[in-house]
């Protein structure tokens, strides 16, 4: 369930024209599977949901006014890690980078760096910030726990924690102002796969390909 991609991401979506930047969240939330790019925080964990969550710019608006609303620029992360990056510029993007080369999670709920840059974005995002270190380990111990037990309502939290999120974005009712380059996307989003009963009940680490 913490496991960093193992390959640099292939975005699917590429809405353009919005005015306000937190109009992409909702393709975000889809783009990276409903989880922080950074923490890998899901939104089910959180008694807030998505609103817990971001719209993150690898480089900073003040520092790149240009890209504040270029869809390319723009990841999904939860408020905490957003908010200990600041302004500063993400050392690792998901679309250029495999984060699994340069971030581990134990465990332990420990993350831990392979490279210089896993090390810095753990400093700049406060990735082992106490109480997500506990958090993380809790819902590793849950995960097991509910993995033990061969009961119908531990089943269904099991699904609940570790599924999907209920209020999947329908993107093919969101029209951007200038379109969206890739419209293929829209058959591998996760409320399509839904529609169509090819979403499984649980988690994918991996995301779809279009």
């Amino acid at each position: 369930m913490f496991d960093y991609p193992q390959h640099v991401h292939r975005r699917r979506h590429g809405p353009s024209g919005y005015n306000d930047f937190r109009s992409f969240k909702p393709w975000l939330r889809d783009e990276f599977a409903f989880r922080c790019i950074y923490c890998l925080w899901r939104e089910t964990w959180s008694a807030a949901g998505d609103a817990a969550f971001s719209v993150e710019h690898l480089q900073s608006r003040s520092r790149r006014p240009d890209l504040a609303r270029d869809y390319t620029n723009l990841v999904y992360a939860c408020c905490g890690c957003n908010s200990g990056k600041q302004d500063q510029e993400s050392p690792l993007d998901p679309c250029r980078d495999a984060l699994a080369a340069h971030l581990a999670v134990g465990a332990d709920g420990v993350i831990s760096a392979n490279t210089i840059e896993g090390q810095s974005l753990i400093e700049i995002c406060l990735l082992n910030r106490p109480a997500l270190v506990t958090a993380r380990r809790t819902m590793v111990q849950l995960w097991t726990l509910l993995n033990a037990v061969n009961l119908a309502n531990a089943r269904e939290l099991k699904q609940r924690l570790f599924g999907y999120p209920s209020d999947l974005p329908n993107l093919a009712k969101r029209h951007p102002p200038d379109g969206d380059s890739m419209p293929s996307g829209l058959e591998s989003s996760f409320f399509e796969r839904r529609r169509r009963g090819e979403l499984p009940a649980l988690f994918e680490t991996q995301e779809p390909t279009p």
